[in-house]
């Protein structure tokens, strides 16, 4: 059981590691309690590059008896302002969450985001998920929905 946390710890450093290198958009998001929050975690790292419309989010949990973890890719295909300092987004997306049975599915986030300040970007978002749950059997659809709220910070 070790081992397989250790090398499942080392993907997802390397998951992070990448495409850090390109952030300029550093954050957190925080799944929401209707829906089914976020997947494998309900708190993630938020990271998104400024020069193209990709959104990554990894997050995992680790304790004595159980691991889980998840994974989200985004890709806005509308950003834009909706008014005043509120602006929308929305996507199609992928996203892998292992809890009880690993789960490989696409998303639709749909979100707002506003700019307070300069640099501080805070969202909102929901997202329609259909997966294939892989676990004693494989399961399809598995339908469902996440939600989340989070900020980012822009370098």
């Amino acid at each position: 059981m070790k081992l397989k946390v250790l090398a499942i710890a080392l993907v997802l450093l390397l998951a992070v590691a990448v495409p850090m290198t390109f952030a300029t958009g550093v954050g957190a998001a925080f799944g929401l309690p209707f829906g089914g929050g976020l997947p494998g975690s309900n708190v993630m790292l938020s990271l998104k590059v400024s020069q193209i419309p990709f959104l990554m989010g990894l997050g995992f949990n680790v304790s004595e008896n159980d691991f889980a973890f998840g994974l989200t890719g985004d890709w806005w295909v509308a950003n834009a302002n909706l008014f005043s300092f509120v602006n929308y987004y929305l996507g199609p997306g992928f996203y892998l969450g292992y809890g009880n049975q690993l789960l490989l599915g696409g998303r639709f986030p749909v979100g707002l985001n506003v700019f307070p300040i300069k640099n501080l970007e805070l969202f909102v978002e929901i997202a329609p998920t259909l997966a294939v749950g892989i676990g004693d059997s494989i399961s399809f659809p598995e339908w469902g929905f996440q939600s989340a709220f989070g900020l980012r910070f822009w370098f």
